[in-house]
């Protein structure tokens, strides 16, 4: 059984490591919407390297909510979280430094034939087509162009919203205090009314338990 303590160090300490190689991207290209088509070698292989972990995680997450669940493919996930978690796919993830929101998952269609997030077509394009020529949401030029900010900051953001579902019923389950994982992101926070009362902490946790103030670190170099 997968506990806080074994998830922190198998998954969230390897998403620690994505999101601050992302980060060091944008010492080079500022996080602005005016950036987003701006494509890049290192954006090549963040794409694969996110995409890669989220086809992992998901798998996870369904197992967590049916612990029967076999599936394999991306169609397969989402029939599952839609069916189980139908709020999933509009979840909002705010991205702190711009003060803005992101719904990484939002056109995960449930019964159309676009099965994928514009991101995660362009994974799996960058991945096995990376020189031809498609189109990926009303644009077409060669897939490596693809591995833009855009794509990376929403595959980025997809990623670190599946994970803190998976925590979140991990921690909820041995009724931890925190919640969310530790250290916090730097980019990310979800929004809605299931996080409203949900602190998303930073490199520690303080709460107080019985009237007795507590502080929780992390072992996670951020």
């Amino acid at each position: 059984m997968l506990t806080c303590d074994m998830f922190s160090k198998a998954y969230w300490a390897h998403y620690v490591s994505i999101e601050k190689e992302f980060i060091q991207t944008l010492s080079y290209v500022s996080l602005s919407d005016e950036n987003y088509l701006t494509y890049s070698e290192a954006y090549s292989k963040l794409i694969l390297q996110i995409g890669s972990e989220v086809d992992i995680v998901l798998k996870i997450y369904c197992q967590q909510l049916d612990d029967t669940f076999d599936g394999s493919r991306i169609v397969d996930y989402k029939d599952l979280i839609n069916e189980r978690v139908p709020e999933f796919c509009a979840q909002e993830v705010e991205v702190r430094p711009t003060n803005t929101t992101v719904q990484p998952w939002i056109n995960w269609d449930v019964s159309g034939e676009n099965t994928s997030p514009y991101w995660w077509t362009a994974y799996n394009k960058i991945k096995h087509n990376r020189t031809d020529v498609g189109t990926i949401d009303s644009e077409t030029k060669e897939y490596y162009k693809f591995a833009n900010l855009k794509n990376v900051l929403l595959a980025l953001a997809g990623l670190y919203q599946i994970l803190t579902y998976i925590y979140y019923n991990i921690a909820t389950e041995e009724d931890q205090e925190v919640v969310t994982p530790l250290p916090g992101s730097r980019l990310f926070e979800l929004k809605g009314d299931l996080w409203e009362d949900v602190n998303f902490y930073g490199d520690f946790a303080f709460y107080f338990d019985n009237g007795e103030l507590k502080m929780e670190f992390s072992d996670i170099y951020y």
